[in-house]
């Protein structure tokens, strides 16, 4: 299908079925049936997946400029965390899920931006969406020590509850391909997002030098 670009998660596995040559990120529906274990997918050379589907059309992300809507998670302990707690900060915005490959693959990049940028004020909140809760609790207390400057919370909006449908990530942000990143300036309005993850890939660090943070190995490209 010519200009269309699909994912299916077959067995835990996100294939490629079609996408320009020039795409090289991965990313895996946020609304699939979460696998019984996470995807191991390489991330290299992998097109993400696009808004359109063979059934149906998803929604955009929300655009930027907008003010980041505010919303209210919740981290290991059960403490509530809102967007909002990090007013005046640089704040990326990383909505996930334990058993999405890619997600988990991009977490090393992640936290090594997040450990090069803390000093200037920027948190790298993670917010786990289309999961379950005990999933979340499992993933974070084996990881934490390895992803020591990340704040991980779970929208309390689970996969199977009344109010799935109510989650941040597609009520608000309107995310429908996960990893997704957004980089909110300091000023609460969103600079831009990032769906997928690409190993060695640096629009993340690109998009925070837009708003005055330091990184000297940003990519443009």
């Amino acid at each position: 299908m010519k200009n269309m670009q699909q994912f299916f998660l077959i067995a835990g596995t996100s294939l490629l079925l079609a996408g320009p040559a020039s795409s090289s990120l991965v990313a895996a529906p946020a609304d699939a049936t979460a696998p019984s274990k996470p995807s191991s997918v390489p991330a290299k050379k992998i097109t993400a997946t696009s808004g359109t589907t063979a059934a149906t059309k998803r929604p955009e992300l929300i655009p930027n400029g907008s003010v980041a809507p505010d919303f209210v998670s919740k981290d290991l302990e059960g403490k509530e965390v809102k967007l909002s707690d990090y007013k005046g900060k640089i704040v990326v915005l990383d909505f996930w899920a334990t058993w999405c490959g890619p997600c988990r693959q991009s977490l090393p990049h992640t936290q090594e931006v997040a450990r090069k940028t803390k000093d200037q004020g920027v948190v790298v909140l993670a917010v786990c969406t289309s999961d379950a809760r005990d999933k979340f609790e499992e993933f974070v207390k084996t990881n934490r020590t390895t992803y020591p400057d990340i704040v991980f919370t779970c929208d309390p909006n689970v996969r199977g509850s009344a109010t799935y449908a109510e989650r941040a990530s597609s009520k608000h942000y309107r995310v429908s391909g996960i990893p997704t990143q957004f980089v909110i300036g300091k000023d609460g309005k969103i600079v831009g997002a990032l769906v997928g993850y690409s190993t060695g890939d640096k629009k993340l660090e690109a998009m925070l030098e837009k708003v005055g943070v330091k990184l000297d190995s940003a990519a443009t490209k």
